[in-house]
């Protein structure tokens, strides 16, 4: 059970700062959205409304930054917790390789529908 500090992640401070930049940015994004979508917005916005904004870059880059930023945040938070708690080295490969599977298909899927959401026709 004793773990010494050779068999742990030298990118491990690295690891946590990152963890740290992606909350800060997440909060950001999130307060933006609330702010703007839930208190200044005047009403309920009808479909083509909502649509029109979806087409504009700078929201597709929003919606891209904030994918990015939580599929970081959380599938790293869970390395993290899974790197305290497993501590043979081929169960850790399998279950980073796992995460990163996931990271991946994911990060497709959220790619995927912000290009077709960007591309419907009003």
């Amino acid at each position: 059970m004793s773990k010494t500090f050779k068999e742990t992640s030298k990118t491990g401070a690295v690891l946590w700062f990152f963890q740290r930049v992606t909350a800060v940015i997440l909060f950001i994004i999130l307060v933006y959205h609330f702010v703007y979508y839930h208190f200044i917005s005047q009403g309920v916005y009808p479909w083509r409304t909502v649509v029109a904004k979806m087409q504009s870059p700078w929201f597709n880059l929003l919606q891209f930054t904030f994918l990015i930023t939580a599929l970081y945040h959380g599938l790293n938070g869970v390395w993290m917790v899974a790197e305290d708690y497993i501590h043979c080295k081929a169960w850790r490969l399998a279950f980073f390789s796992v995460i990163l599977m996931v990271g991946a298909a994911l990060l497709f899927v959220g790619t995927l529908t912000i290009i077709k959401i960007s591309s419907l026709k009003i």
